[in-house]
């Protein structure tokens, strides 16, 4: 499944070169992904996927950010997840 998902967002700066920020710090984390469990670490990757719906906004931040925007990016996703849930 690591291995999946590696090439999937690999490939995925060749067809959008703005998610390359987001590319590079994905795989910035991989030696802490490989340390998982594997149930975790799919979870891991797919909630650190779900950040290339806010490409643009951490594309704006540059790379300087691209951690913090990343996490951000975790953070509002969980958020607008935690208000769909009360409604």
């Amino acid at each position: 499944m690591k291995e999946e998902i590696s090439s999937s967002f690999s490939s995925s700066s060749n067809l959008f070169p703005y998610d390359d920020i987001i590319t590079k710090e994905i795989e910035s984390w991989k030696s802490y992904a490989d340390c998982l469990r594997k149930q975790d670490r799919e979870l891991f990757y797919k909630m650190l996927n779900s950040c290339y719906k806010y490409s643009s906004a951490i594309t704006t931040k540059g790379k300087e950010y691209s951690t913090t925007s990343v996490l951000i990016s975790i953070l509002l996703e969980h958020h607008k997840y935690l208000l769909y849930q009360t409604k």
